[in-house]
């Protein structure tokens, strides 16, 4: 169990990304929303049946997503809670009698066309997302993050955690391992673009 004092730690990598953010770029720091409430979090969890991971709590009470689709990491808008939820609800609608792919090998991620269980948090044209995911493959880990795209690999996660996700975020930016291209930012090796 997290003492407290590691919850503050955690919160702080996103207020952390988020002075960064305001020194490199002024419009995407303007289009972050203010933090979500202990209730707009719990709402998402109801919404989507399921209890989410500390450090994912933390970053919505740090942002709630973004207001305007200005990418922030490589091409992704983070999403607010209201709009994770109508991207959860309509991939869920569309994909939710679909069986598992017999013909991919269950790694990191369960060989599925969608699950219930994959927390959509950012968007890019509505054609990739980068997923929580809640209920991993056999060599995953619950709460790892992964690129949901067509075409996409079922053994590449991003990261581990979404705490290691973040952490990974605020040391590119601590170490100014990042380049701003009309207020996109990219990191040098296309880490989750």
């Amino acid at each position: 169990m997290k003492s407290g004092g590691d919850k503050q730690v955690a919160k702080d990598v996103w207020a952390s990304i988020l002075e960064h953010i305001e020194a490199v770029s002024h419009p995407i720091y303007e289009s972050v929303n203010p933090p979500a409430s202990e209730n707009e979090i719990t709402q998402l969890e109801n919404a989507l049946n399921v209890q989410l991971p500390d450090a994912f709590r933390r970053y919505l009470s740090v942002w709630n997503g973004q207001h305007e689709l200005v990418p922030f990491i490589g091409y992704n808008s983070f999403l607010p809670i209201p709009d994770m939820i109508e991207t959860w609800s309509m991939l869920s609608d569309m994909f939710e009698d679909e069986d598992e792919m017999d013909w991919v090998r269950e790694d990191r991620i369960k060989p599925l066309i969608w699950s219930r269980k994959w927390i959509p948090f950012t968007e890019y044209e509505g054609s990739s997302h980068l997923i929580l995911d809640l209920d991993p493959g056999v060599n995953g880990s619950i709460g790892q993050v992964f690129k949901f795209h067509s075409g996409m690999s079922y053994e590449e996660v991003i990261a581990q955690s979404f705490e290691e996700f973040s952490l990974e975020i605020l040391k590119r930016l601590e170490t100014n391992r990042f380049t701003v291209d009309d207020d996109v930012i990219a990191f040098d090796d296309l880490y989750f673009v």
